[in-house]
């Protein structure tokens, strides 16, 4: 008997998440859509337990759930490819084991609308965004617009990895694996890949939880760092869009200010002693704030 293919695919990688990844499983299993998913999880050679938490859930749920562990660690680009490659459905979403969704009806919402609009290439939605090392949370995407196009996204990059959704057979695997080959972190590439191809849609409900992780102090060198590589992602993708107008114009623009901000850093390195005391004024606010805010359950 011929098996009938998922409406969706939730793509999710995992490394040392055994504290965390049940939590991501529990938001994609509870959705509440009328059609098929599948999650792919491929859990990098993990050295904890990520591995035996996601198979328990697997066992739990042994016709959505598909768990795969690489034999050694290949990295983060890597175990993303090996999951969208033995992905089937007719749409791709994205959940790393660290983050999570936090609206049921998630899934249904993107797919009604991509299924009602052919022309949609891609959905996403407002996220609350978590600063575990801090607590501080916030949401993301003030004042985004509801429609978008490649020329809009070409002038910096506004989509968050896990409330994505894709149509997945725009983008043949061939060409996400040229971008998963080179050194650079490949979301925003993704997301222009499928630009290309249709328009973009934005929901404003928070239906995910954003983790980031960490509490580094601001350097200008980590500055000046993140912004080569946000300006090496864009000259990549003049090359790759060049018979597009619309997206070059935007790619210039964008790295026309990164290279201000980096000539800003570079003038005005005797400034930043005052910049950490600043920033921990913010910081504390937000915190402040933030902390009164429960985060969204699974």
């Amino acid at each position: 008997m011929k098996e009938t293919r998922p409406t969706v695919s939730v793509v999710m990688v995992a490394y040392r998440q055994q504290e965390l990844i049940g939590r991501a499983i529990k938001g994609v299993v509870r959705q509440n859509g009328p059609f098929d998913v599948e999650l792919i999880v491929v859990d990098d050679c993990s050295p904890d337990d990520t591995y035996e938490r996601a198979c328990e859930w697997q066992r739990r749920y042994p016709g959505v759930i598909k768990v795969f562990r690489n034999s050694r660690n290949v990295g983060l680009r890597q175990n993303y490819l090996r999951a969208l490659q033995r992905c089937t459905g007719k749409y791709l979403a994205m959940c790393d084991a660290d983050d999570y969704w936090c609206d049921r009806t998630k899934l249904r919402r993107q797919v009604g609308y991509m299924e009602s609009h052919p022309e949609c290439a891609i959905t996403f939605h407002r996220v609350v965004n978590h600063f575990a090392g801090t607590g501080i949370k916030s949401l993301s995407n003030g004042g985004q617009k509801s429609d978008t196009t490649l020329a809009d996204l070409s002038r910096g990059n506004y989509i968050t990895n896990c409330s994505v959704m894709y149509r997945r057979e725009l983008v043949r695997m061939s060409e996400l694996e040229k971008w998963f080959s080179l050194d650079v972190w490949p979301d925003y590439p993704t997301h222009m890949l499928y630009a290309r191809h249709g328009s973009i849609k934005y929901f404003p409900r928070p239906m995910a939880v954003y983790r980031q992780g960490g509490k580094g102090a601001w350097t200008a060198a980590g500055e000046k760092a993140r912004l080569q590589k946000a300006l090496t992602v864009r000259e990549y993708l003049l090359d790759e869009f060049g018979d597009r107008s619309e997206a070059q114009e935007g790619l210039r623009f964008a790295m026309d200010n990164i290279r201000r901000a980096m000539q800003d850093i570079d003038s005005g390195m005797r400034l930043t002693a005052h910049k950490p005391l600043l920033k921990h004024l913010l910081t504390a606010c937000r915190k402040a704030v933030s902390l009164f805010v429960p985060l969204p359950r699974p």
